[in-house]
């Protein structure tokens, strides 16, 4: 296998359950050593997807290639793969130890290559000490991690991770989500996650696919994704985001002007083509601002609703002229007005981004 070439392809897959279709032409490359995240609400066929991947799953169409080689017809155990389910799949009745060597025993492995690399795994895992215990006597995390060691320990070319963090508590999925990625990158081993936490993909990911109704709504790098969504579906599903109703739009100076209820926005247009179709204009709250002065554009008068206090930000939403309610986020240091204040909020027209409606 040349560097070049994925170590997964989803080649034109699809999948259909009676008259549900799950999956619907998808084409998907991962690269070696790629951490990878499909991400979408429940029901887009991710998981789907995945498991087409591992072999559960035969598409109806299309082909499945791992290091350049068609498995589409390969069963899950004669492919370069390993899978980590949500619940983990530990055996209850079986040591860390015996958990993690489990694979490399029914492969036929040496007795002593095994314990080398069980302790490699458990090195790896931070699980020293734990080898004794059974699943049950092992925390959360612990037992993400024992799955963990067990599904690398056979050095698979590919991993694939279904939900590996739902079953954690909000902190320690966060302090999780980097051990994964230290792993990951301490075995160059390529990472596929499937998951419907947005926060989750946008932290771990070099590149995110986005799903919708078993199609691909966009995929990217994380802040490719976030800061330039392709569609309305992605700019909403990817955190939060102000959308502003287009009235009417022109297009002069490399800048669209664009009518709005709230008032008159500029924006730098990426999309010529939308202009005098129906479309809206995506603002994330934290590229809104207080006016300070009269000058400038993009200046939208406002009424100051109520204050979300985060920690080193505070999340304002403001009434605009329209009635419509908008986000904008500061930084906590900053002086902010009350609620109940009349103030006017401006943005850049580069944090514009136009949007079929």
């Amino acid at each position: 296998m040349s560097a070049s070439t994925p170590i997964l392809r989803f080649d034109g897959v699809s999948k259909n359950f009676a008259d549900i279709v799950a999956v619907d032409n998808v084409s998907i490359d991962v690269a070696p050593g790629e951490f990878f995240a499909l991400l979408g609400p429940s029901g887009c066929g991710k998981t789907t997807l995945m498991r087409i991947a591992a072999g559960f799953e035969r598409p109806d169409r299309g082909r499945v290639l791992i290091g350049g080689v068609d498995v589409t017809e390969l069963p899950p155990h004669r492919r370069p793969v390993n899978m980590m389910f949500q619940s983990y799949a530990l055996f209850p009745h079986m040591s860390v130890f015996d958990n993690i060597a489990f694979g490399l025993k029914r492969d036929g492995v040496a007795r002593t290559q095994i314990a080398e690399r069980v302790a490699e795994m458990v090195r790896l895992a931070q699980l020293q000490g734990l080898e004794k215990r059974k699943p049950d006597q092992l925390s959360g995390g612990q037992r993400q991690r024992a799955a963990l060691a067990r599904a690398l320990a056979r050095r698979p070319k590919l991993l694939l991770l279904d939900e590996p963090l739902g079953a954690l508590d909000r902190k320690l999925r966060e302090e999780t989500q980097f051990e994964l990625m230290d792993i990951q990158k301490k075995l160059g081993t390529a990472f596929v996650v499937v998951t419907h936490d947005q926060d989750e993909a946008m932290s771990m990911a070099d590149r995110i696919a986005l799903m919708r109704a078993g199609r691909i709504e966009q995929i990217g790098a994380p802040p490719q994704i976030y800061e330039r969504p392709t569609s309305r579906f992605a700019a909403e599903f990817i955190g939060e985001i102000n959308l502003f109703e287009v009235r009417s739009a022109s297009y002069a100076n490399g800048r669209a002007h664009i009518e709005t209820p709230e008032g008159a926005i500029e924006a730098a247009c990426e999309n010529v083509d939308r202009i005098g179709a129906p479309a809206i204009v995506a603002v994330r709250p934290e590229r809104l601002r207080f006016a300070a002065d009269d000058g400038g554009v993009n200046r939208l008068a406002a009424v100051v609703h109520d204050i979300a206090y985060r920690g080193d930000r505070r999340i304002f939403r403001v009434r605009l002229s329209s009635g419509k309610l908008a986000r904008l986020s500061a930084s906590a240091a900053e002086a902010t007005p009350a609620p109940g204040a009349e103030i006017v909020v401006t943005f850049d027209p580069d944090a514009c981004v136009l949007l079929d409606a």
